[in-house]
């Protein structure tokens, strides 16, 4: 499958289930490196849910993006449409999520899934202009949005229970 031909498209409702388990792999992949415990099980069962893709796919501020390989989802990317940040003032569209499945990383899913982001950015806004959220210590991501021309343009936190985890606010004008 990693060799089946990429394409990416608007998510729909039925795509909701595969990405709530797509989201859940990731995200644990991702931040559970020293295993599940009962806050980071909590978190990903309460946020990561069908329902809330398919509210995302009914929103008109949302647009919802997958990769899909061989009928199976890799990825997707959410952005979020009058979403203003003080440190972005030229942006007013957050890259909320950008998630590949760990087995297609590196294959040009992120970068394909981030230029089908910024086409769809455009088409609403007339511009390109893009901010997102990054935890500091997701290298991976860092360098993958540096490599894309997003710049650094301060510093926010994300709360989980009582840890409190920074996270690099990066835009693309």
């Amino acid at each position: 499958m990693r060799n089946a031909p990429l394409i990416t498209r608007p998510a729909i409702a039925a795509d909701a289930p595969a990405l709530a388990a797509l989201s859940i792999q990731v995200w644990l992949t991702t931040y559970a490196t020293d295993g599940v415990n009962d806050l980071l099980a909590r978190y990903v069962l309460d946020q990561f849910t069908p329902a809330a893709f398919i509210a995302w796919t009914n929103d008109a501020d949302t647009a919802l993006i997958v990769a899909e390989a061989d009928t199976h989802l890799v990825g997707y990317a959410r952005l979020r449409f009058g979403a203003r940040q003080a440190l972005v003032p030229s942006a007013s569209t957050e890259l909320c999520t950008l998630y590949v499945q760990e087995a297609f990383t590196r294959s040009g899913v992120g970068s394909a899934l981030l230029d089908r982001a910024s086409a769809t950015v455009h088409d609403r806004t007339g511009n390109d202009a893009l901010w997102l959220t990054v935890n500091v210590q997701n290298q991976r991501a860092c360098r993958f949005y540096e490599k894309h021309g997003f710049a650094r343009k301060g510093t926010t936190w994300f709360a989980l229970g009582e840890g409190r985890h920074e996270n690099h606010v990066l835009g693309r004008p």
